[in-house]
């Protein structure tokens, strides 16, 4: 690097070479080690192609590692936001598909002479970063107070290079911007969902393995301050709700398996864990003998309910009035007398936090932040309520004056919080900060290879052809965005479909000329839209009063969920959006797809008993309907509907499945009466044969051949942080 014309000037920004700062309309800007390395690097060349090995030598050295791609992916989204650029409309930042970056502003440098880094500076810290243990987990939790600043997490990118150590890396701070953070834990992957023991002295939290919910990974527990992690739990199962008992001598945790949540508790001091209460997610203790958890009451429909610690004295604290609502979690008040509850709506997304009355009545509002809510917590003396959600730009930790005070947004930036635990004194939160990226890959008889690295790619659809895969593409930054993008499998070439929305589900017509799709407005209901492919007039929109997850029906109609009622149910409409009518006389809770005939479609439905759900095929041109699989699975067909691939829920986890080749015609293969519960108890089925997909824990989606899936990879990087309050 140049070291010797320390500061460069583009556009807005300023750039301290030397001290590795940046600036932006002369103000601090925050940015972690690796992003602003490479900036320095493309800034070096301007007008140049910097490939990407070059940048891999200059920023990584001779480090080696699988997910290079989406760590450089992860560095370059990081810069865009920094300095204020659009991949797609670049004003500093060519992309040069396949080959590298070119730095296509002009760049000032003025030569100050040869200046040492400033001592707080990464570059400077680079040296004097904490010390690990031989589980990679820092042994330095020591907070720098320096005119009051605050470290900004390691990158992504870090946690698929493997690095040893964390150093801080710390920025002035926002005016307003109470946030003091104290690194805790330092995996190279994810660890979240904390807990804080009664006493203070010990932590328990989850160490992730696949970014879902529930959360797929292990129970672990760490003394504070400079503890080692140790794990608790060794099933592989998913999980999520981790609280101890009040006198510290268990952790407890939801279980989830087949579609039956149970909470189960494992000794601090180790063993195997046992079964507290059977039907109950969530739960928090109120006394060494009475509980505040969760239940199904049928279907999905979930509610907070009071017992002791054997179920009986059983009372409801709260029940969302639509059925697919499933409040997962509430947080009992210091004096007991209000609930936070945490929950998901009609559609399955995540609400705004609820406050309700302890006692049960019905008198409940809205509180948090104005988005998507996913924990709750209190202050030790009940005057504040802390929340961790996303109000548009990405999930911080908010608080609120309790009940009906001002909102304020303590964290900000580039990097998440999700799941908060409060400290004993109330001085500080325990918080997972971090991020998670996902690449899009495709697999075929040629091996694997990555067509996406940049930005967050999920819901993927091979063309009918299978020439292209469509898929939804998260924007990164303050602008809220997920559009509809495409990639040539052949080329690697992406292209920009549908954009300016933010998209939830799409689906594109047979011939390959409209599409129909979701979008969830940062305000107000999700609505439906329809666009021609070759833009050749503008989107039109059909329906907004919460109608979601649209597709094309066999005759060209437009089948879709909607809610009526405290139900939800599958409905169709015309093009235009006239002539609404209701498919399925019986509710529906999920609408999951369709064949590739669009004869069929796919939903989870209420069924009785245990598991509360199942997976059925809903006729759309008339018949009778079919079972799939008990509690949940994932059913895809190949582009042409010659194969169609089965994953029931724990195999799901595993990368397994069950694939049927079908005869010309046909839709569905001969499943049983009951369906299929499982890979193994499938392979009875006659046809049935057991294929392993090229990435476990993802929905692979298959190709125009057997051996051809597309999919993405997800890596998530996220550490345990005390935010100090004030």
């Amino acid at each position: 690097m140049h070291l010797r014309n320390a500061r460069r000037r583009f556009g807005r920004c300023e750039l301290d070479v030397v001290g590795l700062r940046l600036l932006r309309d002369g103000r601090p800007v925050k940015i972690q080690p690796q992003p602003l390395r490479m900036l320095v690097a493309l800034t070096d060349r301007p007008g140049d192609i910097v490939t990407r090995e070059e940048l891999r030598t200059l920023i990584w050295g001779d480090a080696t590692f699988v997910e290079f791609d989406q760590g450089l992916g992860y560095c370059m989204r990081q810069i865009r936001l920094a300095i204020g650029d659009d991949a797609t409309r670049p004003f500093y930042i060519e992309t040069v598909k396949g080959r590298g970056y070119r730095f296509i502003a002009p760049v000032i440098e003025e030569s100050v002479g040869d200046i040492a880094p400033a001592a707080d500076s990464p570059a400077a810290q680079e040296t004097n970063t904490a010390s690990t243990s031989p589980r990679g987990e820092s042994t330095d939790t020591n907070t720098r107070r320096a005119g009051g600043r605050r470290p900004v997490a390691v990158a992504a990118a870090a946690a698929v290079i493997g690095l040893a150590g964390v150093g801080w890396f710390e920025w002035p701070r926002d005016a307003g911007d109470p946030a003091l953070y104290t690194q805790v834990t330092n995996f190279t992957d994810a660890a979240v969902a904390p807990a804080v023991s009664p006493d203070g002295s010990t932590i328990a939290f989850i160490r992730e393995v696949e970014p879902y919910y529930p959360i797929l990974g292990e129970v672990y527990l760490k003394r504070l301050p400079g503890g080692q992690s140790v794990q608790l739990t060794h099933d592989g199962l998913p999980k999520y709700g981790v609280a101890f008992s009040p006198d510290g001598s268990e952790v407890t945790y939801t279980l989830a398996t087949r579609g039956q949540w149970n909470t189960m508790a494992v000794s601090v001091l180790g063993g195997e864990p046992r079964l507290v209460l059977s039907n109950a997610s969530g739960l928090s203790w109120l006394d060494a003998h009475h509980v505040v958890f969760s239940e199904f009451v049928g279907g999905l429909h979930m509610g907070v309910v009071t017992a002791t610690d054997t179920r009986a004295d059983l009372r409801r604290i709260y029940l969302p009035a639509h059925e697919r609502g499933m409040a997962h979690e509430g947080a009992v008040s210091p004096d007991r007398r209000s609930v936070l509850v945490v929950e998901m709506g009609p559609s399955g997304a995540w609400q705004p936090c609820r406050l309700v009355p302890f006692e049960g009545s019905a008198a409940s509002f809205q509180v948090g932040p104005p988005g998507q809510c996913t924990s709750a917590t209190w202050s030790p003396d009940g005057a504040f309520m802390y929340f961790s959600g996303d109000a548009g730009n990405g999930s911080h930790v908010w608080r609120q004056r309790f009940p009906h005070g001002g909102l304020e947004q303590i964290t900000s930036g580039p990097d998440t919080e999700i799941g908060i635990a409060m400290s004993r004194d109330g001085r500080r939160l325990l918080t997972s900060v971090g991020n998670e990226e996902s690449g899009l890959w495709v697999h075929d008889k040629t091996g694997e290879r990555q067509l996406s690295s940049e930005g967050l790619a999920f819901q993927l659809a091979y063309s009918r052809e299978g020439r292209e895969v469509f898929y939804l593409l998260a924007g990164s930054g303050p602008q809220r965005s997920r559009e509809l993008w495409s990639v040539d499998v052949a080329s690697g070439r992406s292209r920009p479909v549908i954009q300016g929305f933010f998209m939830s589900t799409y689906d594109v017509a047979m011939d390959g000329r409209t599409v129909v799709f979701g979008v969830k407005p940062a305000a107000g209901p999700s609505e439906v839209w329809l666009a021609p492919m070759d833009h050749s007039a503008a989107p039109q929109k059909l329906t907004a009063s919460g109608d979601d997850a649209p597709f094309f029906g066999p005759d060209g109609r437009i089948l879709f969920r909607a809610s009526e009622g405290h139900n939800n149910y599958l409905f169709e409409m015309e093009r235009d959006g006239s002539h609404r009518r209701k498919v399925r006389a019986a509710p529906i809770v999920e609408l999951d797809g369709h064949s590739a005939d669009r004869r069929w479609a796919v939903a989870m439905v209420p069924a009785e008993g245990a598991p509360p759900v199942e997976v059925a095929l809903i006729p759309l041109d008339g018949g009778a309907e079919r079972r799939v699989c008990p509690a949940t699975c994932v059913v895809r067909w190949s582009p042409s509907g010659d194969r169609v691939y089965i994953q029931p829920v724990e195999d799901w986890r595993a990368g397994a499945a069950l694939m049927f080749a079908l005869d010309t015609g046909e839709s569905l293969p001969p499943l049983p009466a009951g369906g299929i519960g499982s890979v193994a108890d499938g392979l009875g089925v006659s046809g049935a044969t057991s294929v392993s997909l090229p990435y476990a824990g993802q929905t692979a989606v298959p190709g125009p051949t057997p051996d051809s899936f597309a999919y993405t990879r997800t890596v998530a990087h996220r550490n345990l942080f005390w935010v100090a309050l004030r």
